[in-house]
């Protein structure tokens, strides 16, 4: 008896064993399919209100569906994101260095090239990654070695518009030639609307849509580098001749009691009046110098067109020739960029180098190719069908479109095989129609994808064709025109345009104005 009962006895451990023994092979085959847990540390400059409540709620949309991954996120304002870049390139070797981050474009990758992934690698093992953007995108946000590093995500824009309605009923052009603008001058002169929207100190769009009118981005160039050409001189005669046909707001007699240091450039001149767009809304101006910032505010009951400013000079001829201060082509056939020609600015080469001023990661600048045939600058963009798409550029109203934000990938999070998937759907996430157009709309800016569907496209726009035209141009273009005009060089230009500013009112001659932008450490005063 027992025996019977240690044999019983040894049946039942027999049998626990068994199942305890399969149980814990269950558990191993178990965790063989599970994805590790990771920290993935992530950076971003999308620290600004309305942007981290979108990337908040699309950082929890990832985790919800990758519960393996936890985020240590550090955001921060685009302001305060030199810090950042100065953190990553002095610790990128370290191992704290984040996984993926959300920046400027890098233009100047000397020191980080082995830093990130490009694009294009990633693509070697991955060929549908990023498939939902624009190549024109991603290849104007290239890095100047070439490379494409940068993901973007959505791009910042500025223009020109023009009421149409004003200048029909006084039988005035939509200005194609500089004569048509100087006419448009002379007549409102007359009465008591400006030519333009925006007061001189605000003048710097102008001054760029000038200078590169007449010698291109290296003339922009040449300003930033301390030496000025002949160009910024034929521009400063530009400037003297619409501002003595009173093309610009006239100031307030206190606005020039004294000088502006550069430490007190807020307290502008154009303080002392109603804003720009205020100005263009009320019909008391023509054109106005706009810019994503500034495009949820414009009436849009007004008849309001893009133009391409013609180029200074640019009365007669509409032939196309090249000058000594002509940029590198690139390789690419024909003149570099039209000269006395009522064309449209010249679109960008996106690989050409940008103008830099220093610091840790500088932004997007541009380039310049050959001009596209048959511009059409005043078409107005929302009346461009779907039909015609494909066959317009965005240079041709003038738009500078700049992709100068986006993701960046490590090679140490890349070539991490428990970690690589994940990070690439981290990027991913931010890349769907939805994401992309929420971190787009509350500020106006256009996305970089290829596509973008009919009710995305409204949704994101709503009434505002002017809106409504930037995105059209930007989803059928191959190529953009990109500004000089980046928080890296705000500075400059802010700097230049006070120094026209003054030079409009006597205080500065030509000369002094020029030597005044080549040497942004000295102010009017110094010069006087």
């Amino acid at each position: 008896m027992a025996r019977n009962a240690f044999l019983r006895n040894g049946r039942r451990w027999a049998a626990l064993v068994l199942t305890v023994s399969i149980s814990l092979t269950s558990l191993g085959a178990c965790g063989k399919n599970e994805k590790p847990h990771f920290v993935m540390r992530t950076y971003s400059t999308l620290g600004e209100s309305a942007d981290r409540a979108v990337y908040s709620d699309i950082l929890s949309q990832y985790t919800k569906t990758h519960k393996n991954v936890v985020i240590n996120d550090t955001t921060t304002t685009p302001a305060a994101g030199y810090k950042m870049a100065l953190s990553i390139a002095s610790t990128y070797r370290g191992a704290n260095v984040p996984d993926v981050i959300y920046y400027s474009s890098i233009k100047d990758m000397s020191q980080l090239s082995d830093f990130f992934m490009t694009i294009d690698e990633i693509r070697a093992d991955y060929p549908k990654f990023a498939a939902s953007l624009s190549e024109a995108a991603i290849d104007s946000a290239a890095a100047d070695d070439g490379n494409r590093y940068c993901i973007p995500v959505r791009g910042d824009w500025r223009g020109v518009i023009i009421n149409a309605a004003l200048f029909r009923r006084s039988g005035l052009p939509i200005p194609e030639t500089w004569e048509d603008i100087v006419r448009a001058a002379k007549h409102f002169q007359k009465g008591e609307v400006s030519l333009f929207a925006n007061a001189l100190d605000e003048s710097a769009p102008l001054l760029e849509y000038l200078v590169r009118g007449l010698g291109g981005l290296s003339s922009v160039q040449s300003a930033m580098d301390g030496h000025p050409d002949e160009c910024w001189s034929q521009a400063m005669d530009a400037i003297a001749q619409l501002d003595e046909l009173n093309a610009f707001p006239s100031m307030p007699p206190e606005a020039f009691d004294y000088l502006i240091s550069s430490s007190d450039l807020q307290h502008t001149a154009a303080d002392k009046l109603p804003s720009p767009v205020e100005r263009y809304n009320s019909g008391k101006a023509a054109i106005l110098l706009m810019d994503h910032t500034t495009c949820g505010g414009i009436n849009t009951d007004l008849d309001s067109e893009y133009i391409a400013l013609p180029p200074f000079g640019s009365i007669s001829s509409p032939e196309v020739t090249t000058t000594a201060n002509s940029y590198p082509n690139n390789g690419m056939s024909g003149p570099v960029y039209p000269r006395n020609t009522a064309n449209t600015l010249p679109p960008t080469q996106p690989s050409e180098q940008s103008p830099q001023s220093g610091g840790a990661a500088p932004l997007s600048g541009a380039g310049e190719s050959t001009p596209p045939p048959s511009p059409s600058p005043t078409t107005r963009p929302a009346a461009v069908s779907s039909s015609d798409r494909s066959q317009k550029n965005v240079s041709e109203n003038g738009l500078y479109v700049d992709f100068a934000e986006g993701f960046y990938i490590t090679k140490k999070a890349y070539y991490d095989s428990d970690k690589r998937e994940d990070v690439l759907a981290f990027v991913e996430s931010f890349l769907t129609e939805d994401n992309i157009t929420r971190l787009c709309g509350d500020n106006c800016r256009v996305p970089a994808l290829a596509s973008l569907s009919r009710n995305a496209e409204d949704r994101l726009t709503d009434k505002s064709f002017i809106y409504h035209g930037v995105i059209q141009s930007v989803q059928s273009a191959d190529s953009f025109l990109l500004t000089t005009q980046t928080q890296e060089n705000q500075f400059f230009w802010n700097h230049t345009a006070m120094a026209v500013e003054y030079m409009s009112k006597g205080v500065l001659t030509k000369q002094q104005t020029l030597r005044l932008i080549a040497d942004t450490q000295t102010t009017a005063a110094d010069m006087v």
